[in-house]
């Protein structure tokens, strides 16, 4: 942990121009996040999520922005437990350190993990599901996918030719906790295309000049499904690597879908397939 996230338990800070709230500060910045190799989690749902399933190395909290009991209660279990640091922080303090409007009171800070292929397991006793987002430039977009690779239980998300980053507080905030129960690595294209073919995966890339139709394909065996950005799809070093091409039909004026909601078409297609 870094030397300027130590403290002692239940410290309490007044000042916005604290060191401690400067610091703070610093993990709004993608390059400072990295070089400190934290981010920030805002909000009791999702650092709930994060003290459950990942590392909290303190969390910060202002009793006046509680909105509910389950705020109190989540701060006194902690403090019970003893194992995260706690510091308090005045209203003018936490204002100044929070990145939402309408915030909750709650924030802790996390550490980054590699987001490597290596770290990605694969289920053995069924056939796998893995969802690549190819050029994801929206933080809100990405922690949205997260979301959605959660509801729909796939197994793996990999990000290619990624613009935003993991850690972004947008994308930890749209992803609503889900970015610690989901399996992510960052690759490029190449090598998550020989990670997946290596894992026997078939590949199939959503692409709208594709002739066959989502419910056309077989999602029953072990698949990566690859979307890509709405403004220009998938690019041609992926679709030279596709097992094959596949297309959600659209009748309307548009000719695209968020990559989300495309992302969201075919998991449940690919879960509708695995459970029939």
């Amino acid at each position: 942990m870094g030397k300027i996230f130590k403290s002692a338990m239940e410290e309490f800070i007044q000042s916005r121009q604290n060191p401690r709230v400067k610091s703070l500060m610093k993990l709004r910045d993608r390059a400072e996040r990295k070089r400190l190799g934290l981010f920030a989690v805002e909000g009791l749902r999702e650092l709930s999520r994060c003290a459950e399933l990942s590392d909290v190395e303190e969390i910060y909290y202002c009793p006046e922005f509680f909105k509910g009991p389950a705020h109190a209660e989540f701060i006194r279990k902690i403090s019970e437990e003893g194992k995260i640091p706690l510091c308090r922080l005045s209203e003018g303090a936490f204002e100044k350190v929070s990145n939402r409007e309408g915030c909750d009171g709650l924030i802790g800070v996390s550490k980054q993990w590699g987001c490597t292929l290596s770290d990605l397991e694969l289920p053995k006793d069924r056939p796998a599901t893995v969802l690549v987002a190819d050029a994801i430039e929206k933080p809100g977009n990405l922690g949205a996918i997260v979301r959605t690779a959660d509801s729909e239980r796939a197994d793996a998300l990999i990000l290619t030719n990624l613009v935003c980053d993991v850690f972004n507080p947008a994308a930890v905030r749209a992803s609503q906790g889900a970015l610690f129960s989901v399996p992510i690595a960052v690759a490029t294209v190449e090598d998550a295309a020989r990670w997946l073919k290596s894992c026997g995966l078939k590949i199939v890339g959503a692409h709208l000049g594709a002739e066959k139709m989502i419910w056309e394909s077989d999602f029953s065996k072990p698949t990566a499904i690859v979307v890509g950005s709405e403004s220009d799809g998938l690019g041609a070093d992926w679709e030279r690597l596709l097992d094959e091409k596949v297309k959600i039909p659209m009748w309307g004026i548009s000719d695209s879908l968020n990559v989300n909601v495309a992302a969201a078409i075919f998991l449940y297609e690919a879960l509708r397939s695995k459970n029939a």
